[in-house]
């Protein structure tokens, strides 16, 4: 759709022959190779079936390195968390691939534990439709700066923490009672699903996040970011170790939380929740967001192009260049 919307015609805006758009896509950084290739397959065949020239060339880029290129870091290590998974990618000038773990845990995440406290509270209607989960979440979902003292600050201070929420264009309200210490857990859960108050969802089959295989090796679904984010840089060169943790990008929708007025230093943003995590842990770091979390990758992608030259062919051994499929 984007390529017939801006299609010129036969003759370029610059002047000349239209000979096709660059495109430049963008996909997980642990994506298989077959997914490269199906992806030059789709935009090879577009110009056969629209009868036209309409892309000229194409080039996938992962998508931590494009959200690196658009926050101008070299070295840094890019947590991109979407709706479904997160992928912790340490970067130096490229991705490390041997370095990035990716987890089975997003956005989707938070909002299962949104579902399962509604339907404790009596909501099982609302639980039902995905749409007002992620209203609900949206609405109560906090992220505490340390759990078991968020929990007891609320609920030593009841009238502090709001507990009624009305769902938009909708009669319904959820009234959450003595249970508002609970909008924590939505928030908790994304950052550390194995926290000893989850226990108890677990063993009632509340499904914790999947294991993920990398390599040889096991990284259990309940493994906390920061704990992801050390094994992450634990597997590169020792030397760049101490940049990379000093530049920890957040990307992505799951990150995208705020704080109610009234409830700084009970519940934080995600930078200032990864940064007390791992400070726990020993390590000294502030991780920031990227300046636009909707547009970061696309950014990205759009620079990379610019400046990747034309004459650049594809190559599979260091997967740069442009595949042409128009000479």
């Amino acid at each position: 759709f984007a390529l017939l919307k801006h299609y010129p015609g036969a003759q370029s805006p610059l002047g000349g022959r239209f000979t096709g758009f660059y495109v430049v896509a963008a996909l997980a950084a642990q994506a298989p190779t077959y997914m490269y290739e199906r992806l030059f397959e789709i935009h090879g065949q577009i110009n056969s079936e629209e009868g036209k020239t309409l892309v000229r060339a194409t080039t996938i880029i992962p998508q931590p390195l494009a959200v690196a290129i658009a926050e101008k870091a070299t070295t840094c290590v890019v947590l991109e968390g979407g709706h479904g998974n997160t992928q912790i990618t340490p970067i130096s000038r490229d991705v490390i691939r041997g370095a990035v773990i990716p987890l089975n845990r997003g956005g989707s995440d938070s909002d299962a534990i949104a579902r399962q406290i509604l339907k404790d509270l009596g909501y099982p209607e609302l639980a039902r439709e995905d749409k007002f989960v992620r209203m609900f979440k949206e609405m109560a979902g906090l992220v505490p700066l340390d759990l078991n003292s968020a929990i007891s600050w609320a609920k030593e201070h009841p009238a502090a923490l709001t507990s009624k929420f009305r769902i938009p264009g909708t009669t319904v309200e959820v009234d959450m009672g003595d249970k508002a210490w609970q909008r924590f857990l939505i928030g908790e859960f994304y950052f550390n699903p194995g926290h000893e108050v989850f226990e108890s969802y677990y063993s009632r089959g509340f499904p914790g996040p999947r294991d993920t295989i990398v390599g040889d090796r096991v990284i259990p679904g309940k493994v906390s970011l920061a704990e992801a984010i050390r094994e992450a840089v634990s597997r590169t060169p020792v030397e760049i170790q101490s940049t990379l943790l000093r530049n920890v990008i957040l990307s992505g929708g799951a990150f995208s939380w705020t704080v109610p007025a009234g409830l700084e230093g009970v519940a934080v943003d995600s930078p200032t929740k990864l940064s007390r995590m791992l400070r726990d842990m020993g390590i000294e770091t502030q991780p920031r967001m990227v300046r636009e979390p909707q547009f970061s990758v696309w950014r990205g992608a759009v620079v990379y192009g610019l400046f990747l030259p034309e004459g650049v062919r594809w190559d599979w051994s260091t997967m740069e260049g442009w595949r042409y499929f128009v000479d």
